[in-house]
């Protein structure tokens, strides 16, 4: 677990590094801890809020890293993409939030205890994501979320984990009573496929959701207008089907929450799932199939490549939280 600690050390040096580069901007704040470890430890969950009050409440976005221990990957893009950004300073983001006319609420790692012991799970062999409760249609045997055991991966869990009702309490007070029309969030794994995936609600059946036109013009606008045309954007349930996803869980309790208010609102809650495919450079690097953590992340020589590749397209869904739905093209 050495090794592992020392890892989620050097992370959350960068989180303070990034803290100070902000410098007002940015405000750290503590949501909670992760679930014990056999040993008794247990690790903060952080939430940075980059970005003046008010715009964190009028047009807010999220980016989540972190939520399986082993796909470290994502948390390296979420830290590149903030250090670019409070290190140059010149980026017309930068003056976008220095202006008041964006806010930006990260959880950079959402499972320290699955980073500290390298596990996927977290460290009461829980996969958070398949920790929601909600109940698939039809989803893969095992792969797919099971009951078994804990010492079988992919495991379910009986009840809502710590870590889960973290992400339970950001959601419900940054994105609940936010007032932009569009909220887009973006939680970054890794570890399927040979191509980056965005997905979109739901995972759990193949029946569209709600937003799927607007999800669907938003895959357009980005791929046409924008020329994100290396990723490639559907529902998740196209690729495959899981019980117990957190977005899912999540984006339907925010449709609950809209039809009760008593003021009829227009804002919808965008939550998208980026999928680093990790499987392309397999030639590149073979041995990484029988390592750990070598499926779930690029090989050693386009690893950098990879995690500055994605700055662009954060900084373009960070920029659908000041937009009109009718903008899109």
């Amino acid at each position: 677990m050495l090794r592992g600690i020392k890892r989620l050390n050097r992370y959350e040096n960068r989180i303070l590094k990034i803290v100070k580069l902000g410098g007002k901007l940015v405000r750290l704040k503590q949501f909670g801890f992760s679930t014990k470890t056999d040993e008794g430890f247990r690790f903060p969950i952080y939430v940075l809020e980059i970005g003046k009050s008010k715009a964190i409440k009028k047009n807010v976005s999220g980016l989540i890293a972190g939520v399986h221990g082993l796909e470290t990957i994502g948390i390296r893009v979420l830290l590149d993409f903030l250090d670019d950004l409070f290190a140059r300073k010149n980026s017309a983001l930068y003056d976008e939030i220095k202006n008041g006319e964006l806010g930006i609420v990260c959880i950079p790692i959402l499972n320290p205890g699955g980073v500290a012991l390298k596990r996927r799970s977290n460290p009461k062999g829980v996969d958070l994501m398949r920790n929601s409760g909600v109940e698939a249609v039809k989803a893969p045997f095992f792969f797919g979320g099971h009951k078994y055991s804990n010492i079988f991966p992919y495991y379910r869990g009986k009840v809502l984990q710590t870590e889960s009702r973290v992400l339970d309490r950001y959601f419900q007070e940054y994105f609940v009573n936010a007032e932009n029309q569009m909220i887009p969030v973006v939680d970054i794994h890794s570890g399927f496929g040979t191509v980056d995936h965005v997905w979109w609600p739901y995972a759990s059946t193949h029946e569209p959701c709600v937003d799927e036109t607007l999800f669907q013009k938003i895959g357009d606008h980005f791929t046409n207008v924008l020329n994100h045309f290396l990723y490639r954007f559907g529902p998740q349930s196209e690729s495959y089907t899981t019980h117990g996803d957190l977005w899912d869980r999540l984006y339907d309790k925010f449709q609950v929450t809209m039809n009760e208010s008593p003021i009829q609102k227009t804002n919808r809650f965008l939550p998208l799932t980026l999928e680093i495919g990790t499987w392309s450079d397999i030639s590149l690097d073979p041995w990484k199939i029988f390592r750990k953590r070598g499926i779930f992340n690029p090989a050693r020589e386009s690893k950098q490549k990879s995690i500055i590749s994605h700055r662009r397209f954060l900084s373009d869904v960070i920029r659908l939280a000041k937009m009109d739905p009718s903008e899109l093209h």
